[in-house]
């Protein structure tokens, strides 16, 4: 059995990013399908109430995010084949780029198009997840035509940075151009007019024809149950410790919460801080279905406070 647990359901765009890096690294996952709105009652245990898709557990530990997530995986002895020619920095940079700039753009498309056809309810999540405040379907109808080109500006980019016989970063494919992949993905399988605005691009087609052909679908199915069962079973390997000098009064044991930035729809996660570096945080959790593990969070775009 594959000790990655990938809890997922496969219209994801996020999760097929990581199903994607999964064929990339050429190795099998466990796949645990999830609703694709809350509520998700296997998978609350697990996470302490964090309901983005995808969630990575192995064992014990359970990493959210897929920038976290990524990085959980390439150590696991995977980095090479996710990130060659050393290039996991840059790669990552890149990826937080298009997630954050270009996947945004593509969303509010996608969404505000799908507004009459779409399950309300569907709608009205991910409309609290992604837009503003205050969203209303009369505002994202009046700044579609300006989202359309600025998405369309942005493909026009990574398109150039791709050049004629390239890939983002080193001469094999990397997670930065599975970053790309997901979001062509995307754009195509979502959009009416995306095959269109694609077909402008060669360089974009031509790493989409050879992240296609890589195996993401190398996975046998898990019952979510099976997973909590797992958890339960085994302790967090994950090391204990604050590697921090700018959060130095944080000390292990801290109650704290922790969401992601911004305004959203996210409920806040509390737990006991277990691990703090520059680059993650941790925190210990228990419930009766998963019994003790570690979630682990990326500290970039996140809010971390202290529960008084």
């Amino acid at each position: 059995m594959s000790e990655f647990i990938l809890h997922h359901y496969w219209p994801s765009p996020f999760a097929h990013k990581i199903r994607l890096a999964f064929g990339l690294a050429e190795v099998e996952w466990n796949s645990v399908e999830i609703p694709r709105i809350p509520p998700k009652p296997n998978l609350m245990p697990l996470t302490a109430g964090y309901r983005r898709t995808p969630v990575l557990q192995i064992g014990a530990d359970v990493f959210c995010d897929t920038q976290n997530i990524i990085c959980a995986i390439g150590n696991e002895g995977l980095k090479e084949r996710l990130f060659p020619e050393g290039c996991m920095n840059k790669a990552l940079v890149f990826s937080s780029w298009i997630d954050d700039t270009v996947f945004e753009l593509a969303a509010r498309i996608v969404i505000t198009n799908s507004i009459n056809a779409a399950p309300k309810e569907f709608i009205q999540d991910r409309g609290d997840l992604y837009f503003e405040k205050g969203w209303s379907q009369e505002k994202l109808y009046q700044k579609l035509p300006s989202v359309i080109l600025q998405l369309d500006a942005k493909l026009k980019i990574i398109n150039e940075i791709l050049g004629e016989d390239s890939n983002i970063f080193s001469s094999r494919l990397s997670y930065a151009d599975i970053s790309v992949g997901y979001l062509i993905w995307f754009i195509r399988g979502r959009w009416n007019e995306g095959a269109k605005i694609l077909s402008k691009y060669k360089n974009l087609l031509r790493v989409e024809e050879e992240i296609n052909n890589l195996n993401y679908k190398n996975c046998k199915d898990m019952s979510s149950c099976e997973a909590l069962e797992l958890a339960n079973k085994l302790n967090p390997k994950s090391p204990n410790g604050v590697n921090s000098n700018v959060y130095s009064h944080l000390e292990i044991g801290q109650n704290v919460r922790i969401k992601p930035s911004g305004e959203s729809s996210d409920p806040i996660v509390s737990g006991d801080l277990r691990y703090l570096d520059s680059m993650t945080i941790a925190i210990n959790h228990y419930s009766v279905e998963a019994g003790n593990v570690a979630i682990h969070f990326p500290v970039s775009g996140y809010e971390i406070l202290v529960n008084e």
